[in-house]
C-alpha cells in the first residue's frame, strides 16, 4: 500500500479483533514514529507500549468517568452512549509522552508554539499510516485526564501524556467520514 492509500483509507477502529499483533509490525509502527519530524530534531517524545490488559481495564474505568464528566459539562447527548469497549479490546497500548522541555526555537517567539505537542502529534500520525499499511487498526485516543494517564502508566509530572494509540487488527472497517472538498478547506495567494 502506498503512502496516499494509507491516508485515504485510514479510519479510527473502534472495534478490535482478539489477534495478537506481530512484534515485528509493533516494532515498525514505532520505528515509523520516531522518524516524524520534530523541531531542531529534538524527538520529543517517548513510547510506553503495553499488551497488558490490566492497563487497558484501568484506562477504561477512568475514561469512562472521564466521559461521564464530559457529558455533564458539554451538554453533548450524544456522549453518555459513546462506548469505550475498544479501549480493553485493543491488543496494544501505545502512550505517547511528550517532554516539554524538548522544544525548539519556536519556544523564544513572541507568540510560543508547543513545538513538543505537534511532534509528538506528527509521531501519532506516522504511528497510524504504518498501522495501516500492515492491516492494522489504530484509534487515537485522547478522552483522559492527564492525571489519570499518569497514575497509571507511571508518568513523571514533568512529562507530558499526548495521546494513547490503540492499536490491533480491525473486526471491520468503518465508512469514510464525509470530508470538505480542497477548495473549501484551502486559500491559494497570489
Amino acid at each position: 500500500m502506498d503512502c496516499f492509500e494509507a491516508i485515504v483509507t485510514r479510519r479510527s477502529c473502534r472495534n478490535f479483533k482478539s489477534q495478537p499483533v506481530e512484534r515485528e509490525k509493533l516494532n515498525r509502527i514505532l520505528e515509523a514514529a520516531i522518524y516524524a519530524p520534530s523541531p531542531a530534531n529534538k524527538q520529543p517524545w517517548e513510547f510506553i507500549v503495553t499488551q497488558n490488559a490490566k492497563y487497558n481495564t484501568r484506562l477504561k474505568s477512568v475514561a469512562d468517568l472521564t466521559k461521564d464528566k464530559l457529558a455533564d459539562r458539554s451538554g453533548w447527548k450524544w456522549l453518555p452512549a459513546f462506548s469505550l469497549e475498544f479501549l480493553v479490546q485493543a491488543p496494544i497500548l501505545i502512550v505517547i509522552v511528550g517532554d516539554p522541555a524538548r522544544n525548539g526555537a519556536e519556544q523564544f517567539l513572541d507568540e510560543p508554539s508547543p513545538g513538543y505537542l505537534e511532534a509528538c502529534s506528527a509521531a501519532v500520525q506516522n504511528m497510524q499510516l504504518a498501522a495501516q499499511s500492515q492491516g492494522l487498526g489504530t484509534l487515537w485516543f485522547s478522552l483522559f485526564e492527564k492525571s489519570d494517564v499518569r497514575d497509571i502508566f507511571n508518568i513523571s509530572q514533568d512529562k507530558d501524556p499526548i495521546a494513547i494509540l490503540c492499536v490491533g487488527y480491525p473486526e471491520f472497517i468503518g465508512k469514510a467520514p464525509v470530508r470538505k472538498s480542497v477548495e473549501d478547506k484551502a486559500t491559494f495567494l497570489d
